[in-house]
């Protein structure tokens, strides 16, 4: 007799069916696990709160038995990072009123866009959106539209775009594969549209245009990155 150990188990279980016994424990070797005082008071909200630290004794005592957790899912995508330019310091001026205003009929704009290029709203960040594509050349042309569109009420945004393997986390996407795409957006300038190298080399032949912003350190990612401006 096996028992999953989380409904997360249950709804990946078609997928990893065949090497389910990785995975997945003995009523006997659950109780073994769980008999410790600290899981038996993993319910109470000082244990909860250290949700991330449970987690890794988990892995531990499953890597103990000779077992693992599957691996987050993965896809491979584009995400698109956008950010108003100087949000503080125009909320500043205009008053809390006029800026919730702003933001409102930016969101609309955003989300019209989004939806036009057959993009996903992954995220709304306050001031601006992580979404994902299927398509880099879509991203690009969902950036530039959401440029043009936001001038029309006053504000400038800036945005990044990256390809790469993302980890799915239900609603929400995860991995280095983000962290570029929000570092490579976070040293644009107003109504620019920087994108990774990875995405000047797959549109090749899209008819986009690049110019090159030199090579940058990203905050927390490994390495050099060349960063491209794409041309409206």
């Amino acid at each position: 007799m096996n028992l999953f150990r989380s409904e997360e188990h249950v709804r990946r279980w078609p997928l990893y069916y065949r090497a389910g016994d990785d995975y997945i424990m003995s009523v006997r070797d659950w109780a073994t696990v769980f008999s410790s005082s600290m899981f038996r008071n993993r319910l109470e909200s000082e244990f909860l709160a250290s949700g991330a630290d449970y987690l890794e004794d988990y892995r531990r005592a499953l890597r103990a038995m000779g077992k693992t957790i599957p691996e987050p899912d993965r896809v491979l995508c584009t995400v698109l990072f956008t950010d108003i330019v100087d949000s503080t310091t125009r909320a500043a001026g205009v008053g809390d009123t006029a800026w919730r205003a702003l933001l409102e009929r930016h969101d609309e704009l955003v989300r019209d866009q989004l939806a036009h290029f057959d993009g996903r709203e992954v995220k709304h960040t306050g001031d601006g959106f992580l979404a994902s594509f299927a398509s880099p050349a879509r991203a690009i042309g969902c950036a530039h539209a959401i440029c043009r569109g936001v001038r029309g009420i006053g504000l400038r945004v800036r945005a990044g775009v990256h390809s790469g393997e993302c980890e799915v986390r239900e609603d929400d996407l995860g991995g280095i594969a983000v962290h570029i795409g929000a570092r490579i957006g976070a040293i644009a300038g107003a109504d620019e549209v920087l994108v990774s190298r990875t995405v000047k080399d797959v549109v090749t032949g899209s008819g986009i245009d690049f110019a090159s912003r030199g090579v940058h350190e990203l905050k927390g990612v490994p390495g050099e990155w060349e960063v491209f401006a794409a041309l409206p």
